[in-house]
Protein backbone atom coordinates (compact mmCIF):
# COMPACT_ATOMS: atom_id res chain seq x y z
CA UNK A 1 0.00 0.00 0.00
CA UNK A 2 1.28 3.48 -0.82
CA UNK A 3 0.92 6.04 1.93
CA UNK A 4 0.21 9.38 1.84
CA UNK A 5 3.55 11.18 0.39
CA UNK A 6 4.78 12.95 3.05
CA UNK A 7 6.34 16.08 1.84
CA UNK A 8 10.01 16.56 3.35
CA UNK A 9 10.25 19.50 5.53
CA UNK A 10 12.82 22.13 5.23
CA UNK A 11 14.95 20.43 7.91
CA UNK A 12 14.76 17.06 6.31
CA UNK A 13 15.82 18.78 3.13
CA UNK A 14 18.98 20.14 4.58
CA UNK A 15 20.02 17.31 6.36
CA UNK A 16 19.67 14.97 3.26
CA UNK A 17 21.77 17.91 1.00
CA UNK A 18 24.69 17.82 4.16
CA UNK A 19 24.73 14.14 4.00
CA UNK A 20 25.74 14.14 0.16
CA UNK A 21 27.62 16.87 0.19
CA UNK A 22 29.46 15.07 3.13
CA UNK A 23 29.99 11.80 1.07
CA UNK A 24 31.40 13.61 -2.00
CA UNK A 25 33.49 15.76 0.47
CA UNK A 26 34.55 12.34 1.85
CA UNK A 27 35.09 10.43 -1.84
CA UNK A 28 36.91 13.59 -2.52
CA UNK A 29 39.34 13.30 0.40
CA UNK A 30 40.43 9.45 -0.38
CA UNK A 31 40.80 10.61 -3.78
CA UNK A 32 43.39 13.46 -2.62
CA UNK A 33 44.98 11.11 0.03
CA UNK A 34 45.50 8.73 -2.37
CA UNK A 35 47.07 11.76 -4.50
CA UNK A 36 49.52 12.82 -1.89
CA UNK A 37 50.83 8.97 -1.20
CA UNK A 38 51.67 9.02 -4.63
CA UNK A 39 53.41 12.41 -4.83
CA UNK A 40 55.12 11.37 -1.55
CA UNK A 41 56.27 8.11 -3.27
CA UNK A 42 57.78 10.74 -5.47
CA UNK A 43 59.76 13.06 -3.67
CA UNK A 44 61.13 10.35 -1.62
CA UNK A 45 62.45 8.63 -4.99
CA UNK A 46 63.66 12.22 -6.42
CA UNK A 47 65.47 12.52 -2.51
CA UNK A 48 67.06 9.51 -3.59
CA UNK A 49 68.11 10.10 -6.85
CA UNK A 50 69.46 13.93 -5.74
CA UNK A 51 71.15 12.24 -2.91
CA UNK A 52 72.62 9.56 -5.58
CA UNK A 53 73.54 12.30 -7.87
CA UNK A 54 74.93 13.97 -4.92
CA UNK A 55 77.53 11.36 -3.77
CA UNK A 56 78.91 10.65 -7.36
CA UNK A 57 79.65 14.39 -7.44
CA UNK A 58 81.71 14.15 -4.60
CA UNK A 59 83.40 10.70 -5.69
CA UNK A 60 84.30 12.51 -8.65
CA UNK A 61 85.59 15.51 -7.49
CA UNK A 62 87.41 13.11 -4.73
CA UNK A 63 89.20 11.60 -7.80
CA UNK A 64 89.57 14.51 -9.71
CA UNK A 65 91.54 15.73 -6.53
CA UNK A 66 93.44 12.64 -6.17
CA UNK A 67 94.34 12.63 -9.93
CA UNK A 68 95.55 16.03 -9.81
CA UNK A 69 97.60 15.46 -6.28
CA UNK A 70 98.97 12.41 -7.92
CA UNK A 71 100.07 14.53 -11.12
CA UNK A 72 101.56 17.08 -9.48
CA UNK A 73 103.70 14.47 -7.44
CA UNK A 74 104.50 13.33 -10.68
CA UNK A 75 105.87 16.36 -11.65
CA UNK A 76 107.81 16.94 -9.28
CA UNK A 77 109.19 13.42 -9.38
CA UNK A 78 109.55 14.62 -13.01
CA UNK A 79 111.71 17.30 -12.08
CA UNK A 80 113.82 15.77 -9.36
CA UNK A 81 114.79 13.07 -11.84
CA UNK A 82 115.71 15.98 -14.55
CA UNK A 83 117.61 17.77 -12.16
CA UNK A 84 119.70 14.52 -11.46
CA UNK A 85 119.83 14.02 -15.35
CA UNK A 86 120.97 17.67 -15.89
CA UNK A 87 123.70 16.98 -12.40
CA UNK A 88 125.15 13.50 -14.32
CA UNK A 89 125.00 14.78 -17.75
CA UNK A 90 124.17 18.06 -18.32
CA UNK A 91 126.25 20.26 -16.50
CA UNK A 92 129.26 18.09 -16.48
CA UNK A 93 131.33 21.02 -18.77
CA UNK A 94 133.96 18.48 -19.62
CA UNK A 95 134.81 17.25 -15.89
CA UNK A 96 134.81 13.51 -16.85
CA UNK A 97 137.18 12.28 -14.66
CA UNK A 98 134.20 10.43 -12.34
CA UNK A 99 134.38 8.01 -15.39
CA UNK A 100 137.64 7.00 -15.18
CA UNK A 101 136.96 3.49 -13.68
CA UNK A 102 134.58 0.99 -14.56
CA UNK A 103 132.88 0.89 -11.43
CA UNK A 104 131.53 4.64 -11.71
CA UNK A 105 130.60 4.13 -15.34
CA UNK A 106 128.93 0.73 -14.32
CA UNK A 107 127.43 2.74 -11.03
CA UNK A 108 126.06 5.89 -13.65
CA UNK A 109 124.53 3.07 -16.12
CA UNK A 110 122.64 1.21 -13.27
CA UNK A 111 121.48 4.81 -12.25
CA UNK A 112 120.15 5.02 -15.81
CA UNK A 113 118.72 1.70 -15.83
CA UNK A 114 116.56 2.09 -12.62
CA UNK A 115 115.19 5.66 -14.02
CA UNK A 116 113.97 3.94 -17.07
CA UNK A 117 111.90 1.41 -15.67
CA UNK A 118 110.85 4.28 -13.10
CA UNK A 119 109.77 6.06 -16.24
CA UNK A 120 108.14 3.08 -17.71
CA UNK A 121 106.07 2.26 -14.90
CA UNK A 122 105.13 5.92 -14.27
CA UNK A 123 104.17 5.61 -18.12
CA UNK A 124 101.61 2.79 -17.20
CA UNK A 125 100.40 4.66 -14.11
CA UNK A 126 99.99 7.41 -15.96
CA UNK A 127 98.16 5.59 -19.11
CA UNK A 128 95.92 3.49 -16.40
CA UNK A 129 94.90 6.59 -14.74
CA UNK A 130 93.46 8.73 -17.59
CA UNK A 131 91.99 5.70 -18.80
CA UNK A 132 90.61 4.95 -15.67
CA UNK A 133 89.04 8.67 -15.51
CA UNK A 134 88.04 8.21 -19.13
CA UNK A 135 85.68 5.94 -17.71
CA UNK A 136 84.16 7.76 -15.14
CA UNK A 137 83.74 10.40 -17.24
CA UNK A 138 81.52 8.22 -19.44
CA UNK A 139 79.87 6.81 -16.52
CA UNK A 140 79.26 10.10 -15.38
CA UNK A 141 77.64 10.93 -18.80
CA UNK A 142 75.48 7.44 -19.31
CA UNK A 143 74.15 8.59 -15.68
CA UNK A 144 73.41 11.92 -16.67
CA UNK A 145 71.72 11.03 -20.07
CA UNK A 146 69.43 8.42 -18.94
CA UNK A 147 68.28 10.41 -15.52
Amino acid sequence: MNGPAVQLIARDTFVAETSIKLDQMAIEMKALARELQLIKGDVSELRDEASRNYRFTEFLDREHKSRGNKLDDLGRRFDYLKSRFDAIHGNAKGDYHAFQNFEAVSRRLTELGALERDFRHISWKLKLSVGLFAASLVLWFVVLVTS
